[in-house]
């Protein structure tokens, strides 16, 4: 059940659970263990358009952290496994974690729904009286600093320690970001993200990670900004980080009105001329009007509808990217990213 009454019936796999959650659908076709393992879907129940999922199992090496991170799985039909580095079915690895599935829903008219009216919280439970009453006394998603839910509670290292060290304000970073420091030489450092003046202290260069929910309640963040700028600290944001990047050099954000979740959306490069395909989740933006004096500049954009995708600063060593340049799951076409910022801190951060 939608928060607007509207239901959608199918049948349930998984956790034998109730959920809720802020409702949003993603179109790609694989990377399902990614996606669900992806802490920026925290508190989200995730709808898959593509109508098989499930087909090749799940495997422990395709995971973006420790645990499932949605709140509830919708999908047309959910497959069994063939393939063999499966080590069990997208049902059992629900059970297992506790997150509750409905498959057989008509997926193609709840993405219409979202997509015509937009995203909104919704309820998985076995009637609609059931639902009802979830979503009644459910906070919205809106409301909640889900960050807090998925920054490790206490810092983790890897590396030798005579490595350069990059330091993660850790709201929910996908390992594959640190898989693609790590094998550019890097030592990495995960620091909670209420730490943040610890990784600008300790570390050569800074990287402001993903992570889930409203950017505009992380207040607690935006001194990191001015702090950077003072430093000169070479410093990288992805997703919620670039986000926070904007919002703390004075730009203004707005929530989309179904965002974009997604591994083939394209991204205009405005200083190389070039157009990537690239992975996407997220349901906020940055306001390009907002942009005007406050020392970036929009080196990338969104050609659909013109989302800001990447800032740059017009002195200092700080890049920030809208879009994943890990790509996982996804096309490789902006790693890129990563050797720019190695380049920032072997210049800029000893």
């Amino acid at each position: 059940m939608l928060q607007d009454g509207s239901v959608y019936r199918g049948y349930a796999f998984g956790v034998d659970a109730n959920a809720f959650g802020e409702v949003v659908f993603t179109t790609a076709n694989v990377g399902y263990p990614e996606s669900l393992t992806d802490p920026s879907y925290k508190g989200q129940i995730l709808v898959f358009t593509s109508p098989l999922i499930g087909n090749y199992g799940v495997s422990p090496d395709q995971w973006e952290s420790d645990s499932i991170q949605v709140s509830g799985v919708v999908v047309f039909d959910a497959t069994s496994p063939s393939h063999y580095t499966s080590v069990m079915s997208l049902d059992e690895w629900l059970r297992r974690e506790d997150v509750p599935g409905i498959f057989r829903v008509d997926t193609r008219a709840l993405t219409v729904k979202l997509r015509e009216v937009g995203v909104m919280m919704g309820a998985i439970a076995n009637s609609a009286n059931e639902a009802f009453r979830l979503l009644a006394n459910a906070p919205r998603y809106d409301e909640v600093d889900f960050t807090r839910l998925v920054s490790p509670k206490n810092i983790i290292s890897y590396g030798d320690d005579d490595r350069t060290c990059i330091g993660i304000v850790d709201c929910g970073v996908k390992m594959s970001i640190v898989r693609n420091l790590l094998i550019r030489g890097f030592r990495v450092v995960r620091y909670p993200c209420h730490m943040w003046s610890k990784a600008l202290n300790d570390c050569d260069g800074v990287l402001l990670s993903n992570g889930p929910g409203n950017p505009n309640l992380l207040t607690y963040l935006s001194d990191i900004v001015v702090d950077i700028i003072r430093d000169r600290k070479p410093t990288l944001g992805i997703c919620l980080g670039h986000q926070v990047v904007a919002l703390g050099a004075g730009a203004k954000l707005y929530k989309m009105k179904y965002g974009h979740r997604a591994i083939n959306k394209p991204v205009l490069d405005l200083v190389r001329n070039r157009v990537y395909v690239t992975t996407h989740n997220h349901g906020y933006a940055v306001d390009p009007q907002s942009i005007r004096n406050t020392g970036f500049r929009v080196w990338a954009v969104q050609p659909d509808d013109n989302t800001v995708e990447g800032l740059i600063h017009e002195r200092l060593p700080i890049l920030t990217t809208q879009f994943h340049p890990e790509a996982k799951p996804g096309p490789h076409d902006t790693t890129w990213v990563f050797d720019e910022f190695a380049k920032m801190v072997m210049n800029y951060g000893h």
